[in-house]
């Protein structure tokens, strides 16, 4: 605080009667002061919260596609492996016209 708002409270004293009270400005300005402290820290734990929520939700997301991707590449492999078996063990296609199926034929 400067001196002048020191002699303005001083004079502002001696014309109201008022009580004059050197340190109560100082105190509003510092009650202010953590007053808005208060309001950005509280802004700020609210930021994080509402981050970490968005997080935790992505990270949800991201594992429930890996679930349905990992669904999909086993469902793939096995129909592969079907369609390989068949072909090995002779129950796929009938064998072409050049193909005689008789033994010896």
């Amino acid at each position: 605080m400067s001196l002048w708002t020191e002699i303005r409270d001083a004079g502002e004293y001696f014309l109201t009667g008022t009580m004059y009270d050197p340190g109560k400005r100082r105190r509003q300005e510092r009650d202010q002061r953590d007053m808005i402290n208060a309001q950005m820290k509280a802004y700020q734990e609210q930021t994080n919260l509402a981050q970490q929520q968005l997080n935790e939700a992505r990270e949800q997301t991201n594992a429930q596609k890996r679930r349905v991707e990992e669904k999909q590449i086993r469902s793939l492999r096995r129909n592969q492996r079907a369609q390989y078996n068949q072909g090995f063990l002779g129950a796929g296609n009938p064998a072409s016209g050049d193909m005689d199926t008789k033994l010896g034929g």
